[in-house]
């Protein structure tokens, strides 16, 4: 049954290219945005339009995974005077973002391994120069959209079975989304430092 037209953008948006990659080797595109089916589907870019078309099967899904989180914070590893003080004394942690990235070889011609080591082979390098140019991912989940995000690791987690038998089909990738500036950074701290210079007042005699 084929998917209506806002069925074929969820599909397109969180399963097919969830993936932006911002500024970087984007940068001269307009938007700085590069979504990262071209490089999977093999798309291309000209005059600042996408050119190609993703058929019915795409070749490459993404998935979020389990441990992706949505808040994380550490709680100070200090002493506190009361409960209250304790409460409050919680500091942002970055965000972790796991999608799962299948890719198997197409067996609709001969071409389907060649096809996909270029594939690889391509997903690589535009990695790597986006990476060591600065740039930055726009990861689009159902749950939440994760802007600001810093590449960590693509690792292979396929597994072989009976009925499966193809290698490297199955790529955890991982993002991590850090406080997003400095002035960010001194805002949380700041506002925590501050309580602590200025005391929690007592109900009791007793001095801070």
């Amino acid at each position: 049954m084929p998917l209506n037209f806002f069925g074929q953008v969820y599909e397109l948006a969180f399963e097919v290219s969830p993936i932006l990659l911002v500024d970087g080797i984007a940068s001269n595109i307009p938007g700085g945005i590069l979504p990262i089916a071209v490089i999977t589907e093999g798309l291309s870019i000209a005059n600042g339009l996408l050119q190609g078309k993703i058929g019915a099967n795409p070749s490459t899904r993404f998935i979020p995974q389990p441990g992706t989180t949505l808040v994380q914070q550490d709680v100070a590893g200090i002493n506190f005077y009361n409960q209250i003080a304790a409460a409050n004394a919680v500091v942002s942690k970055p965000n972790r973002v796991v999608m799962q990235m299948l890719r198997p070889v197409s067996t609709a011609s001969l071409k389907g391994y060649g096809n996909k080591l270029m594939t690889f082979t391509a997903l690589k390098m535009a990695l790597d120069m986006h990476n060591q140019s600065g740039g930055t991912y726009t990861v689009l989940t159902p749950g939440f959209i994760y802007a600001g995000c810093l590449f960590k690791s693509m690792v292979d987690n396929s597994g072989l079975s009976g009925q499966n038998k193809q290698a490297q089909y199955s790529w955890l990738i991982e993002f991590e989304q850090p406080l997003l500036s400095i002035s960010e950074l001194d805002t949380r701290l700041g506002n925590l430092m501050s309580k602590f210079e200025a005391g929690i007042p007592s109900a009791s005699s007793l001095p801070w």
